[in-house]
Parts: C-alpha cells; structure tokens; sequence
C-alpha cells in the first residue's frame, strides 16, 4: 500500500486521539517499517490492516465505522495531492466518474507499483451513479468515505447504499450513490 495512505493515518489518529494513541498503535503492532513511514513508498497491506483493527480496539469504534472515517479524512489528502489538474471538475458525479479512467491512471503514471481498486459505473434511469467496486484489500468502506467528503468538497449531499459486498460475499461491492434532489 502507497505511503501516503499510512502517512495520512497517522495524521489522523493523531489529530483525533493525540500522539500518544498514535505510539501506543505502533507499540501494539510493532511494524516492520518501526512507524517511519514515507508517501512514495510502497508498505506491506497487512500493517494497514493491523494499524485499523488496533485503533478499532483502542477507541470501540467498529471496523467499518472507523474505514469510512478515515475515507473522510483521506479525501481532501489525496485531492490536494492529485498528479491529475481536476479544477475543472465543478460536480460530485464527473469526479466520481472520472476516478479510474483518469485519476487512476495518472496515479499509476506516476507510481507504476501502486496497486488501486478499479471501478465500473453505470446510472440508473432516476439519475442515481452505481460504482462497482473492486479490489483484493476490500476497503470498499473507505471508498464510501472518501465519496461522502468528496460530496461535501463539491457542496453536494449525497445517500450511500451499498446492497452488495465483497464482506458479505459477493464479487465485488455495488455504491448505489443517491444525489440531493433524490434522497
């Protein structure tokens, strides 16, 4: 996993539960990387995996929960650090739609051993956005809240429902993302 997912982690944890959380995690799972982490580098998924699921202890917030939270945190982190020029995307749904064809492959431009989910879209006749997602790390849960900030960078509401997932199964997860003037 990219660097800088684990160097947005750690802020986060440290903004919210202070630096001490922070070491109190790395002291729990003893990384191999000793906590050191730099964005360009590629890091082993089962650190972020540990890192999750001891927080996930630490503050009784459910594994879930606590991805979708870190999505929202992530969000502006990863926008504000596109290799891709967005500003003219002025709506929630061309960015979303612009994820895997164009974000995704200037990501993997610039760094060719990134691993990232992929994503098929299609748009229901009532205007709702379907995102198929799919990836080995199943953090569709991120992806929910990195989609719920990006609504709010745009000033959009949105509703996120999510009727198949590979946590319960299924091949991959299907975002069912309901805009404003529908919820």
């Amino acid at each position: 996993m990219q660097g800088s997912i684990f160097t947005t982690l750690s802020k986060m944890v440290i903004d919210k539960w202070g630096i001490e959380t922070w070491n109190e995690l790395l002291d729990t799972i003893k990384p191999s990387s000793k906590g050191i982490y730099t964005k360009g580098m590629q890091y082993d998924d089962s650190e972020m995996t540990a890192l999750i699921g001891a927080l996930s202890k630490k503050t009784n917030i459910d594994t879930p929960r606590l991805v979708r939270t870190f999505g929202r945190y992530l969000f502006i982190h990863l926008y504000n650090s596109s290799p891709t020029n967005l500003s003219h995307i002025d709506n929630l749904k061309d960015f979303l739609l612009s994820i895997d064809l164009v974000i995704h492959k200037e990501v993997k431009r610039v760094y060719p051993q990134a691993y990232l989910p992929s994503f098929d879209y299609s748009i229901t006749p009532d205007g709702d956005l379907v995102m198929f997602y799919h990836s080995k790390r199943k953090l569709c849960y991120l992806s929910e809240g990195l989609i719920l900030s990006a609504a709010s960078h745009f000033g959009e509401e949105v509703q996120i429902t999510q009727p198949e997932c590979m946590h319960n199964g299924a091949e991959k997860c299907k975002l069912i993302i309901s805009f404003k003037d529908k919820i």
